[in-house]
C-alpha cells in the first residue's frame, strides 16, 4: 500500500512502529471498534510528519507542526490516543460524510477516510494555506487523495457540501459555531474539544427535541481555534516564555502570578482521598472547577525548552498580597491540593476539605458529566448541581445534577 518504505517492517521501521501503536491503542481500550483500530494500523503517520524519523512518528504524542511568532503552538498532529477516543465518539460507519475542522498535518483526515471507506467522503478545512497545501500533498502520497482539502475559516463549515453525517473539530473551541450544527443531517453528531471554564472536554453532541446533549465527554488538550470563532480569552505573558489564560476573561495579574508559580508550592493539603485510578486527579479538578464558580480558572503553558508544559488550577485574588492558586495533584497514593502564593495555604486547605463530598458523590468526573447545549434565546432550565455558561451562539449547562 502507499506509504510503505523498503525495510519498513524491520525492528524500528515505520511499519513495525505503526503496528505497535495500533496494538497499544487496542490494549489501552482506546480502540474498541475494529474499524478504528484498523485505521491506526494502516494509515502511515510518518508521511504526514516527515520532519521526524519514521519510527518516532508513531509515538503516542501530540506533535506540534507550527508555531507563531511568540513560540506558541498554532497547529499540531494530535496525540493518537486522543484521536482514537474522538473517532470512537464519532461512531463512524462506512459511507458516512464527514466534515473536519482543523486539517493540521492531514493525518486525522486520513484516519477518518480509512474508516468511512471509498463510499464515504471526508472534507477537511483549515485557515492556514501552507498547512492545507502540505496536507493535500501528503494525503495524496499516503493513498487518501480522495479527501477534499479546503483553505477557509472552518467556523463557517462547508455549506456547499452539506449535510454531513458527522462533524469533528480538532482545535480547542470556546463557542459552538452555528454552521457545525446546521450542516448536520438527521441523526448527525458533532464531536469537538469544548472549553468549559478553561478545561477542554472532548464532547459528542447529539440532537434532542430542542437542544443538544453530550453522549460522552473526555478531558483533553488542544491548540486553540483561530478565525472568526477564536477563543476571546486572551493569553497574558508571564515572561520567561510562559503564558497564562484566565477562564471567563478575568484579568491576569501577570507579575504576581509569575512570582507565585516561580516560587513553587508553599503548602500541600491532603484530601484523605486515595488515588483509585489515573483519572481521579483530573476528575476532582474538573468537579472543583464546576462547583466553585466564584474561583478563577487558570491555564499556564510554557514554550521554553522541553516544549509546552501545561499547568491548570484555580485562583482567588489578583495581586501580590491576596493571590492564592491551587492545583490538584497526587502524592504517595493520595490526592492532594497544592497551594501557591501568599493565600495559597488557606485556599488549598479550603478546597481539600471539599474532597470528601466529591468522594461521597461517587467521584464524579468527565465520564458522568451531564452537558447540554441550548440556543441562546432558550436558556437551559435551571438544575441543581449544574453551572450555566453563556456563549454568543450557545448556552451551556454542565454539572452533575443531584438525583
Amino acid at each position: 500500500m502507499s506509504g510503505s518504505v523498503p525495510g519498513g517492517d524491520r525492528p524500528g521501521g515505520p511499519e513495525m512502529a505503526r503496528a505497535q501503536l495500533a496494538r497499544a491503542l487496542h490494549d489501552s481500550g482506546r480502540t474498541p471498534s475494529p474499524a478504528v483500530e484498523a485505521a491506526f494500523g494502516s494509515v502511515p503517520r510518518h508521511l504526514f510528519v516527515p520532519q521526524l524519523d519514521p519510527a518516532a512518528a508513531y509515538a503516542d504524542d501530540a506533535l506540534v507542526i507550527k508555531y507563531d511568532a511568540d513560540g506558541l503552538p498554532v497547529s499540531s498532529s494530535s496525540q493518537p490516543a486522543m484521536m482514537a477516543i474522538m473517532a470512537e465518539q464519532l461512531g463512524l460507519e462506512p459511507g458516512h460524510r464527514v466534515l473536519e475542522i482543523g486539517t493540521g498535518s492531514g493525518y486525522n483526515a486520513a484516519v477518518l477516510a480509512h474508516i468511512v471507506g471509498p463510499g464515504g467522503q471526508v472534507v477537511t478545512i483549515d485557515l492556514d494555506a501552507e498547512l492545507t497545501d502540505q496536507a493535500r500533498d501528503r494525503l495524496r502520497a499516503a493513498g487518501y487523495g480522495a479527501v477534499t482539502v479546503r483553505c477557509a475559516d472552518g467556523g463557517f463549515g462547508d455549506p456547499a457540501r452539506a449535510p454531513f453525517d458527522r462533524v469533528i473539530v480538532t482545535a480547542g473551541a470556546w463557542d459552538i459555531a452555528p454552521a457545525w450544527l446546521d450542516q448536520l443531517g438527521p441523526g448527525g453528531r458533532l464531536v469537538l474539544p469544548l472549553s468549559v471554564r478553561g478545561i477542554h472536554l472532548s464532547v459528542a453532541l447529539e440532537r434532542r427535541a430542542d437542544h443538544w446533549a453530550a453522549a460522552s465527554a473526555f478531558r483533553c488538550g488542544f491548540v486553540r481555534m483561530a478565525g472568526a470563532f477564536a477563543d476571546p480569552e486572551l493569553l497574558a505573558s508571564l515572561g520567561s516564555a510562559r503564558y497564562a489564560q484566565a477562564g471567563g476573561g478575568a484579568p491576569v495579574a501577570a507579575g504576581a502570578l509569575a512570582a507565585a508559580l516561580s516560587a513553587g508550592p508553599v503548602a500541600e493539603a491532603g484530601t484523605g482521598a486515595a488515588e483509585a485510578g489515573l483519572g481521579d486527579v483530573s476528575d476532582l479538578d474538573l468537579w472543583l472547577t464546576l462547583t466553585q464558580p466564584e474561583l478563577g480558572r487558570l491555564t499556564v503553558i510554557s514554550t521554553g525548552p522541553g516544549g509546552p508544559l501545561p499547568f491548570g488550577g484555580l485562583s482567588r485574588g489578583h495581586d501580590a498580597s491576596d493571590l492564592g492558586i491551587i492545583a490538584v495533584a497526587r502524592s504517595g497514593g493520595e490526592i492532594v491540593v497544592r497551594g501557591y502564593g501568599p493565600c495559597g495555604p488557606a485556599l488549598a486547605a479550603d478546597l481539600a476539605r471539599l474532597a470528601p463530598a466529591w468522594v461521597a458523590r461517587g467521584r464524579p468526573g468527565a465520564a458522568t458529566l451531564q452537558l447540554t447545549a441550548w440556543p441562546p434565546g432558550a436558556p437551559p432550565p435551571a438544575a441543581a448541581g449544574q453551572l450555566t455558561l453563556g456563549r454568543p451562539h450557545i448556552q451551556l449547562a454542565a454539572g452533575w445534577p443531584a438525583g
